[in-house]
């Protein structure tokens, strides 16, 4: 038991959080008087998902209500558009104020789309989905207002449109209306459709209602718009990510980042550190140490917790000035509310975690609102990562990790690939993914026209079709889809048999979760050439990882496993690319980079999507009983 370590540990944190809570931060307005002045309206415009905006940058002495009416727009709607800079109108900072109906110029129009309600649709997912409020859709929707039901038409206002009369001198800004098609545009504006596509290359995803499509008019040349500057339209999603991320008074392009040193990083670790329930199970434990025992996983998560504190050290040591707030979630969706509530979460550069998946959807969905980089270290969900830029998942999706094990074995001379399942769906659907990667490898690295990928139903006549499949004089490798312990052992002592009586060369890979099948100790499975894949790996003879498990022994007084690693690994590259980049790193991340036990290689899920970790280790038991890192 980590009695000493964790009491340590326990009365820092409880000392931090109570110290956070001591240091709150209130915000105070300072009315001040102004000379009355004339508000000058800007034509600058972008574009963000579907709605169109002004930009205004503030001067001296204009105040919030001078430019709502100058706008004719609401304080109240410039404050909502803009909710990081409430408090914060002073000379220089630039807002964002939407194009409506009654404040654009003459010319404009406004426009709606027609949305059919599906089954379990709600009023705020469709608010956000066409930036738009409930009083807008109650205005022109006045039966809603008695409740949705499926297969309801809604008359939803999504902007505005220019009259191809009062146009600027170069583009047509048209907002798509449902059922519109490039066709109809191409005639009603007299350009090519190709013309249109040149300038919107984010249609090649398809035309949605509401998407405002810029067209080239015919006197102007549109070869010498090739390098245009100045377009105010963003066409390209990750640009409207980096848009947005203008608008924020906090904006440093990460290209052009330099830290300055006593510069706070500033981070947030959201973990389930139980600190109550902790807290009474240390006293139960002091009391009577065969009753006492950490909180479920508490063992684990504090042990991240270390591994996150030996970077901060570390970076600290490089001269980096870092301010950890720390704080404890639980595994409850509505302390994490509370948390995510707090003014202070809204001024971080970097939140690492949650580690329960429902929080770190409810966690991702806040730094998306406030464009501040999450990174998810244990959760495996893909959709968080599908329409949030800012969100970095550790560990990859099994369909990820399929890729690199596909490649893998592409390169493995003179083999064969035999695939053993008992025939259900949830196989069927990890079998495709391997079929299909291992297609794309293996035809990459090969002249070759047909693919040694040969299935087995088990359940159609047993060994003797695995048999059948296997050759004699290739490298059989042996992939098993199937969680059922039962059935994997009583197939890999099968296959055993056939490897001793028939010389068969077999290379099973398999689960890591293998190792703990009480049928299945390593020497066997070193026997099989078991070869797994796996997030995480430690090569203990590593000079750096010798050392930094010296130093987090000499800590914390205990050795640390892939939990320390991991929290090691996590906090020193991603605290280390805000020094590098700023707090909106994630528009300069690229290149791989090696952990003591991770290895990181991020890519975009989507156009408009997160990061997911693409790198993993291969690895397999040598002759001496050793993990050995197979891919490298």
């Amino acid at each position: 038991m980590r009695f000493s370590a964790f009491m340590v540990m326990l009365e820092k944190i409880i000392s931090k959080v109570k110290n956070y809570i001591l240091l709150a931060l209130f915000c105070f307005l300072l009315p001040y008087r102004i000379l009355a002045q004339e508000i000058q309206k800007s034509t600058t415009f972008v574009q963000l998902f579907g709605t169109k905006y002004y930009l205004h940058t503030v001067k001296d002495g204009e105040t919030l209500s001078a430019i709502a009416n100058a706008y004719g727009v609401t304080v109240s709607e410039i404050e909502r558009q803009n909710k990081d800079k409430v408090g914060k109108i002073e000379s220089g900072v630039l807002l964002k104020i939407p194009v409506m109906a009654s404040n654009s110029t003459p010319g404009y129009t406004q426009q709606f789309v027609y949305h059919t309600v599906a089954k379990k649709e709600s009023l705020y997912s469709i608010c956000k989905q066409y930036s738009t409020t409930e009083e807008n859709i109650y205005q022109h929707n006045p039966a809603a207002k008695n409740g949705l039901q499926a297969g309801m038409v809604l008359k939803i206002p999504v902007g505005n449109a220019i009259q191809p009369d009062k146009q600027d001198t170069e583009f047509y800004y048209h907002t798509a209306k449902q059922n519109e098609t490039l066709f109809s545009m191409s005639n009603h504006y007299g350009v090519e459709i190709e013309d249109i596509m040149r300038y919107n290359p984010s249609l090649r995803n398809g035309l949605r209602p509401g998407i405002i499509v810029k067209i080239p008019k015919n006197n102007y040349k549109t070869e010498n718009n090739d390098n245009d500057e100045n377009q105010n339209v963003v066409e390209n999603t990750e640009e409207a990510a980096r848009t947005r991320a203008r608008l924020k008074s906090d904006y440093t392009p990460c290209e052009s980042y330099y830290y300055r040193r006593g510069t706070p990083i500033k981070v947030a670790l959201m973990l389930p550190l139980f600190i109550n329930d902790n807290y009474q199970l240390s006293e139960d434990l002091r009391q009577s140490p065969s009753k006492g025992q950490l909180y479920k996983n508490s063992e684990k998560i504090y042990e991240f917790y270390e591994g996150v504190m030996m970077a901060v050290r570390d970076l600290q040591q490089q001269g980096k000035t870092i301010e950890l707030y720390v704080y404890d979630t639980e595994n409850s969706y509505a302390k994490t509310g509370e948390i995510l509530s707090q003014s202070t979460l809204k001024t971080v550069d970097l939140i690492i975690g949650p580690l329960y998946t429902d929080n770190v959807v409810r966690a991702a969905n806040f730094a998306n609102d406030n464009q501040i980089a999450l990174v998810s270290p244990f959760a495996q969900k893909r959709d968080i990562l599908l329409n949030n830029p800012y969100v970095f998942q550790v560990n990859p999706q099994n369909a990820t990790a399929i890729v690199s094990v596909a490649d893998y074995f592409a390169n493995m001379p003179n083999a064969s690939l035999v695939v053993i399942h008992n025939g259900t769906s949830e196989e069927e659907t990890v079998i495709k993914s391997y079929r299909q990667n291992l297609a794309n490898s293996y035809f990459a690295e090969r002249n070759v026209s047909e693919l040694p990928f040969k299935e087995v139903n088990y359940r159609n006549g047993g060994i003797s079709r695995v048999q059948e499949a296997m050759a004699p004089n290739k490298t059989n490798i042996i992939l098993m889809p199937s969680t059922k312990e039962e059935f994997i052992t009583k197939v890999i002592n099968e296959l055993t048999v056939l490897q001793k009586n028939n010389k068969y060369d077999i290379v099973l890979y398999g689960s890591q979760n293998w190792e703990r099948y009480s049928n299945l100790d390593v020497e066997f499975l070193q026997s099989m050439n078991f070869h797994y894949n796996t997030t995480n790996y430690v090569n203990y003879s590593n000079e750096t990882v010798k050392n930094f498990v010296n130093e987090f022994r000499n800590r914390f007084n205990v050795e640390p496993s892939v939990y320390g690693f991991t929290g090691y690994d996590v906090a020193k590259y991603f605290i280390g690319e805000v020094a590098r980049h700023g707090k909106y790193f994630e528009f300069c991340v690229g290149g791989k980079y090696e952990g003591l036990s991770t290895r990181f290689d991020f890519k975009r899920v989507s156009e408009n999507g997160g990061f997911e970790n693409n790198s993993t280790f291969i690895l397999k038991y040598n002759s001496d009983f050793e993990l050995e890192q197979m891919n490298k």
